[in-house]
């Protein structure tokens, strides 16, 4: 795959893989990426979780809506969403018509194995902050994975993710599948 038609979106839960799966993508196509949330910390001057602390979810979702609109509807490229981005069915819609959409699924002993590695993003901060219990934090964040993933489960493309699996490996297996969606 040389070229994108339709901009291919990632979306799948924190620590999916979503960031590193789009930068292997764009190595291989040699074109640009843009991850979501770097893209709103950009335009808004502050860090995700200084936006969450200060505004509250609410606002960061209306940024993050407002964001990923306008980044969806300018030209053909890799775009890896936020974790919590397709709580809107209205959103994920307008992403399915405009887009490829492609769900990374890791299972989620993979995922909470990393998100452990790195207790820095706002959900698993504020739930670790409040137990400090791996065990409860771990219920916690998979009754979250387990609200959201019927809305993963919408994606065009759903590309499972082996724990041995280099970014690479998921980026290829994905144009893989692109390349057939497209052909359809």
């Amino acid at each position: 795959m040389s070229k994108l038609t339709h901009p291919i979106v990632l979306c799948g839960f924190m620590a999916s893989g979503k960031t590193a799966t789009a930068k292997a993508m764009s190595a291989i196509i040699h074109s640009d990426y843009v991850d979501l949330d770097a893209e709103i910390e950009r335009r808004e001057g502050a860090s995700i979780p200084h936006l969450f602390d200060e505004y509250g979810e609410d606002y960061f979702r209306s940024i993050e809506r407002k964001t990923v609109l306008d980044v969806i509807r300018k030209a053909p490229k890799l775009i890896s969403l936020g974790g919590g981005a397709l709580q809107n069915q209205e959103l994920l819609d307008t992403i399915k018509e405009q887009s490829i959409l492609v769900f990374i699924r890791p299972d989620f002993e993979l995922i909470f194995k990393r998100l452990m590695a790195n207790k820095k993003r706002p959900l698993l901060a504020r739930e670790w902050a409040e137990s400090r219990n791996p065990e409860i934090v771990k219920e916690r964040i998979k009754n979250v994975y387990l609200s959201r993933l019927p809305l993963y489960e919408q994606a065009h493309i759903t590309q499972p993710v082996e724990s041995d699996w280099s970014p690479y490996q998921v980026a290829s297996k994905i144009f893989d599948q692109v390349s057939q969606f497209q052909s359809l």
